[in-house]
């Protein structure tokens, strides 16, 4: 890694000097919209699609219904898709009816209406989908060709207006199941592990005793291991996998040095398929300093070691966490200034964005334009993250890492934000998830009123770098 793109010095060389930033259920259904490469017809009619339907049988007494407040801890699964209206003269009008089920779509399980948006996106108007479910109970498959929409060229509709199909399970009535999304994700739900889809609503419980700190890389969850020196163990199963501490070179601001791992404090998050630790490097005997390490779970080697120095008050940094971006190619690693005294982290003060190699930056483009907040809460696509901030009103700020900008992406009301504990993107760079006291939802971020519930009456807490609720 060049001098100038990461973190330089710790005792190894000169102290890093960098600026101080503190970084800062209503069920609402609508067409079933299909990207299309063809030009549309002009002979077709005018066709007005509605933006969106709100149905009678879809409010919150419903929602209620299906996730009583003292009904303990329930989790929102996905079951299919169901059909609230078809749009006259539309590709599916002779095809589909109003209550059927929609589960699968040219063999790929649609568990959620988001899901299934993002399996016909890719579809041409007029290229037929094979659509299976259920009607009434009974098994069904119909082919449909997607309409194109006269006047909007590359769009097409099947013309149908859905939502989620919901059910309420306790957690310990789920089932293991193979989960294969990218955005899938650890959660922590009343103590137990499981693997969540968001867009799909997709749960499956996750073997093992959950440990104090943890990052995923692939399906496997890691943790430092209690009592075993330079350690790793798989949650879940396995023997302590025992890591070589190097040495590995380390390419300082005073020339190229070996250098060697101490110690492991805990997992903070992965890149690749490497995992970050934090913990302590030395360059020779007295010669220690914090710092990250990337870890190889597979071959238990270190892959490099990036020793993060001081700030510019000449306090000790420490890696507290790292978000992964969705397509895990970087992390953004936050670093805290030390509390000799206390023996812990105080406030966020920057950043590491580092790539799977180690090449990275701190304080990526724009830090200095942040508003005080409680920090970075994840990536929102792979090319920008998002945070809190309180400026009047409680905000959702985007923060692009290619152009340094940061810009408003949603605003609450005092009332709205009463019980919000933090705001998760989900990393597609459409929705976000709200965690509340007792209460987590799907939102729509360029329309807000589609909202799903996640969780209801669980304390709900996700893996990498997020609050519980």
């Amino acid at each position: 890694m060049n001098p100038s793109s990461g973190p330089d010095g710790g005792v190894f060389g000169p102290l890093l000097s960098v600026i101080r930033h503190r970084v800062a259920v209503p069920l609402v259904a609508f067409a079933l919209m299909v990207s299309a490469c063809s030009q549309p017809s002009p002979e077709l009619p005018p066709v007005r699609v509605p933006a969106e339907v709100v149905p009678d049988v879809v409010n919150p007494a419903d929602v209620d219904k299906l996730f009583p407040l003292d009904g303990g801890c329930l989790l929102a699964v996905g079951t299919g898709v169901r059909v609230l209206e078809v749009l006259e003269g539309m590709a599916a009008s002779d095809a589909l009816r109003p209550g059927d089920i929609m589960t699968s779509v040219d063999g790929i399980p649609v568990s959620s209406r988001e899901i299934l948006l993002r399996v016909l996106e890719d579809r041409r108007a007029g290229e037929e989908v094979v659509v299976e479910g259920t009607r009434a109970g009974a098994p069904f498959t119909v082919s449909i060709a997607p309409s194109p929409v006269p006047g909007q060229p590359g769009r097409a509709i099947l013309g149908v207006i859905t939502e989620t199909r919901l059910e309420a399970v306790p957690p310990a009535s789920l089932s293991e199941a193979v989960v294969d999304d990218r955005l899938a994700r650890p959660v922590l739900v009343d103590g137990g592990i499981y693997r969540y889809v968001p867009l799909g609503a997709v749960w499956t419980p996750y073997p093992g005793v959950p440990a104090e700190q943890m990052a995923e890389v692939g399906a496997d969850l890691y943790a430092v291991a209690a009592g075993e020196p330079l350690s790793l163990v798989r949650v879940g199963g396995g023997e302590p996998i025992a890591i070589d501490p190097g040495p590995v070179v380390y390419e300082s601001p005073v020339g190229l040095l070996e250098v060697v791992v101490s110690r492991f404090h805990e997992v903070i998050g992965s890149v690749g398929g490497l995992l970050l630790v934090a913990g302590e490097a030395a360059a020779g005997p007295g010669d220690t300093a914090l710092a990250v390490h990337a870890v190889d779970p597979v071959t238990a080697s270190v892959e490099w070691i990036r020793p993060l120095g001081l700030s510019d008050v000449g306090t000790l940094l420490v890696a507290a966490d790292a978000y992964r971006s969705p397509s895990g190619d970087r992390a953004l690693v936050a670093l805290v200034e030390h509390d000799v005294a206390g023996g812990g982290g105080s406030e966020l003060f920057n950043y590491y964005l580092v790539d799977e190699e180690g090449e990275g930056v701190v304080g990526p483009p724009g830090t200095d334009q942040f508003f005080p907040t409680t920090g970075v809460t994840g990536w929102y696509d792979d090319d920008s993250l998002i945070y809190l901030v309180d400026i009047e009103v409680p905000q959702i700020v985007l923060w692009s890492l290619g152009t340094g900008e940061h810009t408003p992406l949603r605003a609450y009301t005092a009332e709205e934000a009463s019980n919000l504990r933090t705001v998760l993107p989900v990393g597609d760079g459409e929705h976000i998830v709200e965690v509340r006291d007792g209460e987590v939802s799907l939102i729509d971020v360029n329309r807000p009123e589609l909202t799903r519930l996640i969780s209801r009456g669980c304390r709900h807490m996700p893996i990498e770098g997020m609050a519980s609720g």
